[in-house]
């Protein structure tokens, strides 16, 4: 195991604790000894955020290899046009699935512009025969040791590597519905100008993320997008109880009257979690969206929380 994963392992490890010891000290608010070890665990987990962040500074920038295959690029070149279609719509679904993961479905132009400024998606280099390209990314830790990118870059491997229509219909929500809308551009590009593409990314915990799209993995995934059917996202008010909160962006929250929504927030609003503990009484408003896939004829509803108080 790296260094790097023996870090975020312990991260996680004691947001589990502190979590767990918060509600214990919903139950007993007066208990030193929980009070104190919570505190200590709280300055554990700090220390690990700066070795996270001091880690990921060094590393500088996420690379990404794209590799094309086919008649078009046999003879070691490729068309101009052909190049740019990939590789825009390439940077395109990563820099919107960055923004899904920091902002939710909230837009505008300035946070489109402080994810474009965050990550910088450059074409890097390119390699033997014009068929190999190299996207390069910056890191960009945050505050809590935290890379968009790299959690961008390996949702977006997990939604090419999607199996079956249902592994697509769960990884959408990983993605984010701006990001789809690219990722079909980018599969339809390959398809039309018929290659096949190899994508790989080595993330900083030494994992290899492979995606090997043949033609028929291609077009069968461009085909499950098109086919989906999103709903416009439903806004709903809230009044109720905190019952989980994750560091992992997960929530769970009970109504006053007795409803329960399980769901996700954005990076943004996690200064604003911190503030609540588990049972604490809480409003604001969650976003529905629903999800059909008619090739399974099966719908899922996600749920995205976005204004807490």
């Amino acid at each position: 195991m790296s260094a790097f994963q023996r870090i975020k392992n312990n991260i996680e490890q004691l947001n589990e604790l502190i979590a767990s010891l918060d509600s214990e000290l919903k139950e007993s608010p007066k208990d030193f000894s929980l009070s104190l070890k919570r505190n200590s665990f709280v300055n554990q987990l700090e220390d690990l955020q700066q070795q996270l962040y001091q880690e990921n500074l060094k590393r500088e920038k996420e690379i990404i290899q794209i590799r094309l295959i086919g008649n078009s690029a046999s003879f070691g070149t490729l068309p101009l046009n052909i190049v740019g279609g990939i590789t825009t719509n390439f940077s395109q679904s990563i820099q919107n699935t960055s923004k899904y993961i920091q902002f939710g479905k909230k837009s505008g132009k300035k946070r489109d512009r402080i994810i474009k400024e965050t990550i910088d998606l450059r074409l890097e280099n390119i390699g033997r025969g014009s068929t190999i390209f190299y996207v390069s990314g910056k890191t960009s830790p945050d505050l809590f040791g935290e890379s968009i990118l790299q959690n961008s870059l390996e949702n977006t491997f997990n939604f090419f590597n999607s199996e079956t229509p249902d592994d697509v219909t769960n990884n959408i929500s990983n993605v984010g519905g701006n990001s789809l809308k690219y990722i079909s551009r980018f599969l339809k590009e390959l398809t039309e100008d018929e290659l096949e593409c190899d994508l790989k990314w080595n993330s900083p915990d030494e994992r290899e993320f492979i995606w090997h799209g043949k033609k028929e993995k291609i077009l069968s995934l461009y085909n499950t997008i098109n086919k989906m059917e999103i709903s416009e996202p439903e806004e709903i008010e809230f009044e109720g109880e905190l019952i989980t909160i994750s560091a992992k962006g997960k929530f769970e929250i009970e109504t006053i009257d007795k409803k329960r929504f399980f769901g996700t927030f954005s990076i943004d609003l996690l200064e604003k979690m911190k503030e609540f503990h588990i049972r604490d009484y809480c409003q604001g408003i969650i976003t529905k969206t629903t999800i059909y896939n008619p090739l399974t004829d099966k719908e899922k509803i996600e749920y995205n929380l976005t204004h807490i108080e």
